[in-house]
């Protein structure tokens, strides 16, 4: 009897052992494999966020274009998402509606502006040079010629009022116009620039240098010329220096 309880126990100590041993084990295995976990999850929330980041200018590009051709009223979300590789469920998630996504778009037309003009340098001269102004108007011609979508997007909001008017205006237009006015009269008072009245002088500055690459397809079957080739830019360029500076 003795024996037999001894031997019950010794096997009930050694089941005990076993448990306890294959929990340990368990445990460690478990450490093993979960530490790098966290770099796993991290790397593919990187990924992931970079993706969308990619997916969302992707998105914005096709935007401008193709409201820049259509205007807002005749844009379409699902030719958009097709234009972009996305479905139209994708642009939602990222924008909303069709609204949304023309003022996002919006808002990246005009960054890309500040950034590629940068004003900063010339607004700041305690004197304005005749060069200074050349500078400028090069500076602003290249801008045109490398996004004509930019005024034609803007014709299409300007033939008649409306929100979205106000808004771009508001948030966009006067930030820019107000310093270069500021500017040019500082320029027409030291008889730099052609005297005439800013609102004049600011739509012959803006409509010249844009209008040639926005009708660039015109332009190529009237003069059969690249609208866009680095002469016809800078040649053109020259030609309003030649209009707006004082000889």
């Amino acid at each position: 009897m003795v024996s037999r309880m001894s031997s019950s126990r010794w096997e009930a100590r050694c089941d005990r052992g076993e448990q306890l041993m294959s929990h340990a084990l368990t445990k460690e295995a478990q450490s093993i494999v979960a530490t790098p976990e966290p770099r796993r999850r991290q790397y593919r929330s990187a990924g992931r966020d970079e993706q969308k980041r990619e997916t969302r200018a992707r998105i914005l590009d096709c935007a401008i274009v193709h409201f820049s051709e259509r205007g807002f009223e005749a844009g379409s979300l699902r030719d958009i998402a097709a234009e972009a590789g996305v479905t139209h469920a994708v642009i939602r998630l990222h924008f909303g509606g069709k609204e949304e996504l023309w003022r996002a778009a919006i808002d990246l037309m005009f960054e890309r502006q500040n950034v590629e003009l940068d004003y900063a340098e010339v607004l700041s001269l305690e004197k304005l040079t005749e060069q200074s102004l050349r500078d400028l108007i090069h500076r602003y011609v290249r801008y045109c010629a490398r996004h004509p979508e930019h005024v034609r997007i803007m014709i299409h909001e300007s033939m008649r009022d409306s929100d979205r008017l106000e808004w771009v205006v508001g948030a966009h237009i006067k930030r820019t116009v107000h310093p270069l006015t500021r500017l040019l009269a500082r320029a027409i008072e030291e008889k730099i620039v052609i005297d005439v009245p800013m609102h004049s002088l600011m739509y012959i500055l803006t409509s010249a240098s844009q209008m040639i690459f926005a009708l660039g397809a015109e332009g190529k079957h009237l003069y059969d010329l690249d609208m866009g080739a680095p002469d016809i830019v800078e040649g053109h360029a020259e030609a309003l220096c030649a209009m707006l500076i004082r000889a």
